[in-house]
């Protein structure tokens, strides 16, 4: 799970210098998604039965594990693909990239420890073939800002095979995630042994928390998706202010448009909750944007994500001209303006249907005789 661009600065955790470990980022990056998840699930359980279920030094492997699996089964529709050397990248068709958006919840779940049905999956994960996409039946219809969509009323029968692969990589993912907070809360600089994972635990809870907020989003859970979203805005925020506003890196290049990123995909799943609905958790129920902000809560996070953009890109600009390699993060770049204009002109449209309903004329009612 660790970002190749950041290795060198940080102390990683065993297993993630592992040849083996190192072996499946490659295949998962390179689009081989599905014959990483047997590897990362051996590695996984040699983790857990050396060092304990809930061990940071088990955390990448979790994570992984759960990346190759959302990868390597992606639901009907969309091509989930690697990008950002290790950071998390879902790439749909246009209709449904665009009806992506984001509210979110606070998830307060803490899981440190895998249920006997996970353990199950891991293990069959080894011996199951790839499991072919499923039609997806019994579906209600909802409104979105894009249009109509379609919720699944999952149930024990209809669920898919790709649903049920979706909800396990969540929940390795979020074990993963338990396990980084867990490890950064009780850390103790002076008395640790592993404090020299600190760095690198911070670095990568951005990651896994915009990995879950992708599978929540390809589960139609905008809500939560926007959720997990925003938690790492604010990681994302807290790394950039680190750096020197003078400051002409990579690190700092790639800090800017991460943020730009987190930004616009709050925006994108706002836009995709239902219309005319408050945009509510699915577990604790909170309400976090009531109905009628919705649509104001977007354009927000859509204007921060654009102003941050041009900062970026003049960023670039300045790198360029002093003659840095800037083409990897370039291609990053033109993807996340291409977000942006997604966004932006998703808003357009939802303008000018506005202006169209304020300008329609009232019809007049006839007088009776």
């Amino acid at each position: 799970m660790a970002d190749t661009s950041n290795s060198r600065r940080f102390t990683l955790p065993r297993v993630a210098r592992d040849p083996r470990f190192r072996a499946g980022r490659k295949l998962v990056q390179s689009g081989q998604a599905e014959q990483a998840v047997a590897l990362f699930a051996s590695l996984l359980e040699e983790c857990r039965t050396t060092y304990g279920e809930a061990h940071i030094e088990a955390a990448p492997a979790y994570y992984e594990y759960g990346n190759a699996i959302f990868r390597a089964f992606p639901p009907p529709g969309e091509e989930v693909e690697e990008s950002d050397r290790g950071e998390s990248s879902v790439s749909k068709s246009p209709h449904v990239r665009d009806a992506a958006a984001a509210a979110a919840e606070r998830r307060a779940q803490d899981t440190s420890n895998m249920t006997t049905d996970s353990a199950d999956a891991i293990n069959n994960h080894h011996i199951e073939e790839v499991k072919p996409e499923n039609l997806i039946t019994g579906v209600d219809q909802v409104e979105t800002e894009t249009g109509v969509g379609t919720i699944d009323e999952s149930t024990d029968e209809n669920d898919t095979a790709d649903d049920d692969d979706r909800r396990l990589a969540l929940e390795m993912m979020e074990t993963c995630w338990s396990i980084l907070d867990e490890y950064l809360a009780s850390v103790d600089s002076e008395s640790s042994a592993e404090v020299s994972y600190c760095s690198w635990a911070t670095d990568q809870v951005p990651r896994v928390l915009t990995g879950i907020g992708d599978v929540f989003s390809s589960l139609q859970r905008h809500a939560d998706a926007a959720d997990t979203y925003c938690r790492a805005l604010g990681h994302r925020q807290t790394a950039l202010e680190a750096f020197s506003e003078k400051e002409l890196s990579i690190e700092f290049l790639q800090s800017r448009r991460r943020v730009v990123e987190a930004n616009v995909l709050i925006a994108e799943e706002l836009l995709a909750c239902p219309v005319g609905e408050d945009v509510v958790t699915s577990e604790s129920k909170d309400t976090l944007v009531q109905a009628a902000e919705r649509v104001d809560f977007a354009r927000g996070y859509y204007d921060r994500a654009r102003d941050q953009l041009q900062e970026t890109v003049l960023l670039m600009g300045q790198m360029a001209a002093k003659g840095a390699d800037i083409q990897q993060e370039k291609e990053d770049i033109c993807f996340a303006s291409t977000m942006v204009m997604g966004v932006g002109m998703m808003l357009a449209e939802l303008d000018e249907q506005a202006a169209e309903k304020n300008t329609e004329p009232v019809k007049k009612k006839g007088r009776h005789k």
